[in-house]
């Protein structure tokens, strides 16, 4: 797959979701795409620092697991849903004013909160698909990346 295209199906997705957690966490937001655009390039580059974090942690739990397409699935949850969990979380300190200064903003400041985080990793799975898609099914582990 090319790399551009995937950058460009991920930040699309991004937005997205930043745009969708503008409206329900900044609903007074002037310019909300410009600003949903800004923040998905944020948690671009948060992907692919904490890609790092993934591999390793992809690394350990394909090791743990073993190998075959049930243990791949395993292995990708195990490693890419906490991160992915810290990601989103970042990204909600950020889209949501105050967020930090509440008692445990680490779990969500209530459902809404913790749903749109939790949709934010289903739609990052989702968007691996093209990418799982272009090398036949495997799921980008730790161990195949290696």
């Amino acid at each position: 797959m090319n790399p551009g295209l995937y950058l460009l199906i991920k930040l699309t997705a991004y937005g997205l979701w930043c745009y969708l957690g503008l409206r329900l966490f900044r609903p007074q937001q002037t310019q909300p795409i410009l600003e949903a655009l800004r923040f998905g390039v944020i948690r671009l580059f948060l992907g692919l620092f904490f890609g790092l974090v993934i591999f390793f942690l992809a690394a350990f739990w394909g090791h743990t697991f073993g190998t075959g397409l049930p243990q791949n699935i395993l292995t990708y949850l195990g490693a890419y849903v906490p991160v992915r969990w810290i990601e989103w979380t970042i990204m909600a300190a950020l889209l949501t004013p105050g967020l930090l200064g509440v008692p445990h903003w680490f779990l969500g400041n209530g459902n809404r909160d913790r749903l749109w985080r939790l949709g934010g990793i289903v739609i990052s799975c989702v968007a691996d698909i093209p990418f799982i898609a272009a090398f036949d099914g495997p799921v980008p582990t730790g161990r195949f990346l290696c």
